[in-house]
C-alpha cells in the first residue's frame, strides 16, 4: 500500500527561492529538494484564505464551486487507510476538514519575542526537532501531513541572518520578532520593503536549513519501509510583503505575491529515483488533492476537479501537463475581487467591475499595469470574470490571444 507525506509551509513564496530564480537569497536544502523532484514552476493558490486553501488541497474543491466535495481523508478511510495531522501550534485545528484527520498532534508553538541567538534556537528549529521526535511513530498511517505556520507568525531568525543582505548604504536593520502586518507608513519609501523582505528572506533560511534536516531524516525513517512513498513540499498561499500597500492580505492590493506557491514532487523511497524536473505550466493547489487521489489508487472519485494530477509527469517526466489552451487559473482575495491567470496574461476585476491587466511572466510583480493599452485583452477577460465560476470548476478552451502575446 502506497505512503504519501505532506508538508505544507503556510505564508512561504515561490519567488524568494533559489529554484525559483531568486538570486539573492540562496537556499540550498531547496535546492537539493528541487534536484530530486518535479518542481511546479507556475502553482498559484486558490485563495488567500487557509480555510479555503486547504480546503482545495484536501477534497479538490474551488472556493468559488458550489457543488458538494468528498474529501480525500473520507475516501482514505472508507477503503480502511488512516492519516495524520502534525500541526504546529493549533494552526489548522478550526478548519472542517481538518478535522477529518485520523489522528492530530499538535507541536507547541513558541511566539518568539526577541531574535533567536542562533538557528537552534528558532522557532521553525524547535518546530523541527519535535516533529522528528514524532514521526517514527506516524510511520503507520498512509497520509502525513506536516504543517508549519511560522512565517506569518514569528521572524526570529538571528540578526546575523539578517545581517549579509544588508550593504554599507542600506536602511538600518529592522529588529523585529513578528511580522509587521497592516500599511506601509510611507507606500513610496522603497527602503521600508526592503527592510520586511529581508527579515522574511532571513526566516526563509532558517526553514531551508530545518527542511533539508526534516527531509534527510524523512528518507532514513522510511527507508527500511516496503512502501512506495510520495513527497509533496508546497505552500497553501504567500505573505505579501508591502510591494502592494502592506504587509498581509488585510493591508495588500490584489496580486501573485499573495498567490505564486513552490509545488514540489518527489520519491521518498529507494525504489524509485526522481531526477531534477521542471514544468512551466499553470497549475493551482487543487493539483495536489488529484495528485494524491491518483496515488492512492482514488481515480473514481465523483468531485469535479479542473486541475490535473502531477503524479504523470513525475514518473515520466516530459509528460504535458496540459494544453496551453487549457492553462488558465482562477483565485479569490480577502476584498472580494477575483483574478485569472493564462500563460500570457494576470488580470484583476475588483467587486465594482474594474478590470486591470499586466503581462506574464514578463511584469513579476505586476509593476506595470496596461489595461489602457490592451483594451482587446481586457475585454476578453470581462468576459471570462463572467463565468469565474465555470472557468474554476470546468476545463475550458482559451483563445489563442490568452496563451501568448500577439501583436495587433
Amino acid at each position: 500500500m502506497p505512503k504519501a507525506i505532506v508538508i505544507t509551509i503556510d505564508q512561504l513564496g515561490a519567488r524568494y527561492l533559489s529554484p525559483y530564480g531568486n538570486t539573492w537569497n540562496p537556499t540550498p536544502g531547496f535546492d537539493q529538494l528541487a534536484a530530486t523532484s518535479l518542481t511546479m514552476e507556475f502553482c498559484l493558490s486558490s485563495s488567500t484564505d487557509l480555510d479555503q486553501c486547504m480546503t482545495s488541497m484536501l477534497s479538490g474543491k474551488h472556493p468559488l464551486a458550489t457543488s458538494t466535495h468528498v474529501s480525500l481523508l473520507q475516501q482514505l478511510q472508507k477503503d480502511g487507510q488512516s492519516s495524520v495531522l502534525i500541526q504546529e501550534g493549533d494552526s489548522l485545528s478550526s478548519i472542517p476538514i481538518c478535522q477529518q484527520f485520523s489522528e492530530v498532534h499538535s507541536v507547541p508553538f513558541t511566539k518568539a519575542g526577541n531574535l533567536a541567538n542562533s538557528i537552534e534556537d528558532t522557532s521553525i528549529a524547535q518546530f523541527t526537532g519535535l516533529t522528528l521526535d514524532l514521526i517514527e511513530q506516524q510511520l503507520n498511517h498512509d497520509l502525513i501531513w506536516i504543517h508549519h505556520a511560522g512565517l506569518g507568525a514569528s521572524w526570529d531568525a538571528p540578526m546575523q541572518s539578517r545581517e549579509r543582505y544588508f550593504g554599507e548604504e542600506d536602511p538600518e536593520i529592522k529588529e523585529i520578532s513578528l511580522p509587521p502586518f497592516g500599511p506601509l507608513n510611507d507606500p513610496d519609501d522603497p527602503d521600508e520593503i526592503m527592510q520586511n523582505v529581508h527579515a522574511y528572506a532571513a526566516q526563509v533560511s532558517v526553514l531551508d536549513t530545518c527542511l533539508g534536516l526534516l527531509i534527510e531524516q524523512l528518507k532514513e525513517e522510511v527507508s527500511g519501509l516496503d512502501e512506495q512513498v510520495l513527497l509533496i513540499v508546497t505552500a497553501p498561499r504567500c505573505l505579501p510583503l508591502g510591494h502592494h500597500g502592506g504587509v498581509g492580505v488585510d493591508h495588500s492590493l490584489p496580486g501573485t505575491d499573495q498567490l505564486h506557491v513552490p509545488m514540489f514532487l518527489s520519491r521518498l523511497d529507494n525504489s524509485a529515483s526522481v531526477g531534477l524536473s521542471r514544468n512551466t505550466s499553470l497549475c493551482q493547489t487543487e493539483s495536489v488533492y488529484s495528485t494524491l487521489s491518483q496515488w492512492f489508487e482514488q481515480p473514481d472519485s465523483n468531485n469535479p476537479h479542473v486541475h490535473q494530477s502531477l503524479l504523470d509527469h513525475l514518473q515520466i517526466p516530459g509528460t504535458p501537463y496540459a494544453a496551453l489552451s487549457e492553462q488558465c487559473t482562477v483565485s479569490i482575495f480577502p476584498n472580494g475581487s477575483t483574478a485569472i491567470h493564462t500563460p500570457a496574461w494576470f488580470s484583476v476585476q475588483s467587486t465594482a467591475g474594474q478590470t486591470q491587466l499586466w503581462v506574464k511572466p514578463d511584469d513579476r510583480w505586476e509593476s506595470n499595469q496596461i489595461g489602457s493599452r490592451r483594451q482587446d485583452i481586457v475585454a476578453e477577460f470581462e468576459s471570462l470574470f463572467e463565468r469565474s465560476t465555470q472557468i474554476a470548476t470546468e476545463p475550458i478552451s482559451l483563445a489563442e490571444s490568452l496563451q501568448k502575446q500577439l501583436l495587433r
